[in-house]
Formats: structure tokens, C-alpha cells, sequence
């Protein structure tokens, strides 16, 4: 900063050419002036917003206290992890209904027999219905007859979805022939049924005729023998009881970058997730939560415990009757159920989540009511959102955060004496101290003075919030050293290094949004300026 000392002399009406100004002896010229270097207010959002965390968002709650808030989304839709229908294959024999030998004439022999096919599940679950998306349906047979037969097979309880009619395979085959014949499952449904085994199963109806020319025979031992497939099929709805088989529902990690940044311990009073489930899948379920840890860079890891970890959480599902749908479910991960807390408190770089869901688990006791079955559908996905959310009720020590002021468009090569003026206006609930460095062009510190201004916490009202701000001046003399590193103009860096309020007595203190912290820096400088 150049400082020009400028004289204004005010002439009146008379013969300036008397005056002789080499003989006019100006004083030197010495004076104290105050520079503003920078005011900097941090609200308690601003101290968190610079933080690089792209999971991380500031929010505020409704009573208007600070929240830090990860929030992660996972979405399940593996529907054989629910239920698993193989492809199927009924083998079965129409025997002939009477025998006739050398026929004096030609005839026909009805062949008519009710049919039962297994609809088999590799777990055993129960078989309601199947609505199909895409598949085939085939017949292949052999005939011992020694005359032609044609026939039809009446898949009973195969039906189209649009029209009511029922499946029909159909056929002609020779004297000791064989063949196949096939149809379409797409847009159709399959109703099931248990038999006395409990097994699942359709049905159907075979309707034959044997054309016996004259001459020709039939004997008892004759067979039509088939094989029914059912193959390559995609699901639209599966409808039954899905029995209470387990598998991983969520298994993700999340990474924090938030305690990394901070230096300082910091603990927290009320933090909790929340895991918002929105079940599309017709089934109830039950999550197991003892899977979930936190671990921190120092190596350390905690599993989560407590009475949420004890017992499944119930997880609420649509009924058969609103496919398409879904029902959600809150799960709320406390500091009443759970150590939460603790693994907060162990500054974590990483949340590992790993959720198993039992299904068909219920909430009103441990035999699930006959009226309660299942579906799943193609489109069925139950989605998690997880919310952690950490209140800044907190308590915390050892917390330090920099603000820097550049001097770049200063010149103090004229000052005597520099004073720095530092005054902090704090409407936060912490009390700190703070340093103050000389960084050159390298950002490398070139001078330091360690605790060159103390600020306190305004008194903090008890189920209240701060009033008033609590104000500090303090002034830091520089020479020496000091002075020879201002004049290269630097940067200077302040320090700051908090406590919250009363932490010794670990008490927890509320940060609203509103908070904040006011520093300004000024320089005072003595010059000294010899003026010819």
C-alpha cells in the first residue's frame, strides 16, 4: 500500500511570483492507519457445505437444528431368489379300453381318460396359479396301436387370459407311429391345484379315436404313450404360498467421506437410519439386521447391536388382489434399539450394509394365517432407501478449520510497525482459540504465532436457543520475523480450533442453521514517511 500525502494550499488575490517555494520546509509525516484485511462470517451450513462429500447433504429439521444426512438407494428384483419354477415334464399312457380281434367290419373305438400332471417347485411352495409371458407347451408321443388314431388333449386348467378358452393339443398318428404337437403359453394361465400328496398339479382330458378297419385288431396290451413339456417359459404373475426360505435383500457399501475431513473427535447424541422399503413383491417379509458395521480409516470396525438386531423387522407386502403395487415399510434405527450411536462416534469412512430377508414372516405370531399367499410378478421390485441421519446435537473437541486471507494487493514495505486486529463475534456454542500463520507463495508456513486470540461460547440457554453473540478483540504486534514475512506478501492463515460448549462435562449441544461465527482481520500500521 503507498500512502501520498497530498497539500492543498489555498492562494488569495496576490502576487504569486513573491513566493519562493524552495524556502517552504515540509514536516515528515507520521500517523498510525487501520487497513481491513477481510470480514468472514461462517454460518454452521457454511462450516459443513465446503466438505467434499458427494453422498453428503446439509439438511435442516423443522426445529431448525443442522442435520448431516447419507442417503442411499438399492433395489431388489430377483425373483428366483423368491421362487424358482423349473421346467416341467409329465410322462403319462392311454391303454387301450377293450380288445378286438380281426374286426368283421370297420369300427371306431372311443378313447376317452382323465388326465393329472404334476406342476412341481424345487422348494416344495404351493401353486396357486401362473400367468405367462412367453413359453411352450408340447405333446410327444408313440402309438403300439396297429391302426391310426386321432386324438385331442384338453389341457383343462390352461386357459386364455383374454378369451376363457381352454389350451388343446391335437394330433393324428399312424398304425405304430409317433409324433409331437405344440402351443403357444404366452397370454395364458396355468390354475393349480394339490392333490392328496400335496403336490401341485392341472389337469386335463384326453379325447381319442382308434379307426379300426375290418380285419384289423386291438388287444389289451396296446398304449399311447406321451410326454407333456412345458419349456422355456417367462412369468408374467406366479400366485401361491412361497413357503419362509431366506435370501440377501441388500449388500452394499457406502463410503463417508465427511469423518475423514474432520480433524477432531466428534460424538453425537440422537443419529439414526431409517430404512424406507417399498415392497412390490406380494409377499411379507422379515429383514435381519446384524449384518450391518461401520469401520474407520484407523482400522477399527463395529457391528451394529441391540434389541433392533434381536428379532426380524417386519416388512409389509401387497395383498393378490393389488398386483402393481407395493406397501412401505419405515424401519428406524435407533439410539433406543440399537448402538447407532457408537458407530457414529467411531468416525467411519464406511457403512457396510448387508440385509437378509426371510420370507412370509409375520408380525402377528409365528404361524402364518392361511388366507395370507403370495404373489410375484415381473415387475415386482422392493426398493430401500437408506437414510442416515445425524442431528448436530453433538459434542466435540479438537475441531480446526482455516481461513485464509491473501495480501497479494498489499505493499508494506513503508511500515514501521504492523499490529493485526482480530475481532470474533461467536454465536456458536463453542469455544476456541486461534492460531495464525505466514504462508508465502508456496502455501509453505513461514511464520507462526499459536494462540493469538481466544473466543468463549455465548451463554447457551437451557431448552433454548443462543441469543447473543459473545465478541473478542485481540491485537497481535509484528516484527521481526513477523514483519519481514508480511512484507512478501503472503497469505496469512488463521486457525481456528474449537471445542463445543461444556464438553468436559460431556454435555451435547444443538448447531441451528442460523449460527455462525464472524472473524475480521485488520491491520494497524505505524508510518513513518519523509516528504520533500
Amino acid at each position: 500500500m503507498v500512502l501520498t500525502l497530498l497539500s492543498l494550499f489555498t492562494l488569495t488575490q496576490c502576487n504569486t511570483g513573491e513566493l519562493d517555494f524552495e524556502d517552504i520546509k515540509l514536516p515528515n509525516y507520521e500517523g498510525r492507519h487501520y487497513l481491513p484485511l477481510g470480514s468472514t462470517t461462517f454460518t454452521a451450513s457454511e462450516l459443513l457445505e465446503d466438505l467434499e462429500d458427494d453422498k453428503l447433504d446439509i439438511d435442516t429439521t423443522q426445529a431448525g437444528i443442522l442435520t448431516l444426512v447419507y442417503r442411499d438407494t438399492a433395489e431388489f428384483s430377483d425373483l428366483d431368489e423368491v421362487i424358482v419354477i423349473d421346467d416341467v415334464s409329465n410322462d403319462g399312457l392311454i391303454e387301450s379300453p377293450q380288445e378286438v380281434i380281426n374286426s368283421p367290419v370297420e369300427v371306431t373305438l372311443p378313447l376317452n381318460q382323465g388326465l393329472s400332471f404334476e406342476y412341481p417347485i424345487s422348494d416344495g411352495e404351493e401353486l396357486d396359479s401362473i400367468i405367462y409371458r412367453a413359453g411352450t407347451i408340447s405333446i410327444s408321443f408313440e402309438s403300439d396301436f396297429d391302426v391310426p388314431l386321432d386324438f385331442e388333449m384338453v389341457i383343462d386348467d390352461i386357459t386364455d387370459i383374454n378369451t376363457g378358452d381352454t389350451l388343446r393339443l391335437s394330433g393324428s398318428v399312424g398304425s405304430n407311429g409317433s409324433g409331437s404337437s405344440s402351443a403357444s403359453l404366452a397370454n395364458h394361465r396355468t390354475i393349480a391345484t394339490r392333490n392328496d400328496l400335496n403336490q401341485n398339479i392341472f389337469t386335463g382330458t384326453f379325447n381319442g379315436t382308434l379307426y379300426i378297419e375290418e380285419g384289423s385288431s386291438v388287444f389289451l396290451t396296446d398304449e399311447f404313450r406321451y410326454r407333456i413339456d412345458i419349456e422355456g417359459v417367462e412369468f408374467q404373475t406366479i400366485y401361491g404360498y412361497f413357503g419362509t426360505k431366506t435370501f440377501d435383500i441388500q449388500s452394499q457399501q457406502i463410503e463417508m467421506d465427511f469423518f475423514d475431513q474432520i480433524e477432531g473427535d466428534l460424538n453425537f447424541g440422537d443419529p439414526q437410519i431409517s430404512l424406507l422399503i417399498s415392497n412390490g413383491f406380494g409377499v411379507t417379509m422379515g429383514l435381519e439386521l446384524s449384518n450391518i458395521s461401520a469401520s474407520n480409516s484407523n482400522g477399527e470396525s463395529l457391528a451394529l447391536s441391540g434389541a433392533i438386531t434381536e428379532e426380524l423387522q417386519f416388512i409389509n407386502a401387497p395383498d393378490v388382489n393389488s398386483v402393481g403395487s407395493s406397501r412401505s415399510s419405515i424401519i428406524r434405527i435407533n439410539n433406543e434399539n440399537s448402538n447407532i450411536a457408537d458407530l457414529l462416534n467411531l468416525g467411519p469412512n464406511l457403512f457396510d450394509i448387508s440385509v437378509a430377508a426371510e420370507l412370509n414372516y409375520t408380525d402377528r405370531g409365528s404361524v402364518v394365517p392361511e388366507e395370507d399367499r403370495n404373489f410375484v410378478d415381473i415387475n415386482s421390485t422392493a426398493t430401500t432407501i437408506m437414510e442416515l441421519e445425524i442431528p448436530l446435537d453433538l459434542q466435540l473437541t479438537s475441531l480446526s478449520r482455516t481461513i485464509d486471507y491473501s495480501l497479494d494487493d498489499f505493499d508494506f514495505d513503508d511500515a514501521d510497525s504492523l499490529n493485526l486486529r482480530l475481532k470474533t463475534i461467536n454465536r456458536l456454542p463453542l469455544n476456541g482459540d486461534i492460531d495464525l500463520q505466514i504462508l508465502d507463495a508456496d502455501s509453505a508456513v513461514v511464520h507462526e504465532i499459536p494462540n493469538v486470540s481466544v473466543f468463549s461460547s455465548p451463554v447457551v440457554p437451557v431448552g433454548s436457543k443462543i441469543n447473543e453473540g459473545a465478541e473478542s478483540v485481540d491485537y497481535i504486534k509484528l516484527y521481526g520475523e513477523g514483519l519481514e514475512a508480511i512484507t512478501t506478501q503472503p497469505t496469512i492463515r488463521l486457525v481456528i480450533n474449537v471445542n463445543s460448549y461444556d464438553a468436559d462435562n460431556d454435555t451435547f449441544v444443538k448447531i441451528y442453521a442460523d449460527y455462525n461465527l464472524e472473524v475480521n482481520l485488520g491491520i494497524e500500521a505505524t508510518l513513518n514517511l519523509e516528504l520533500e
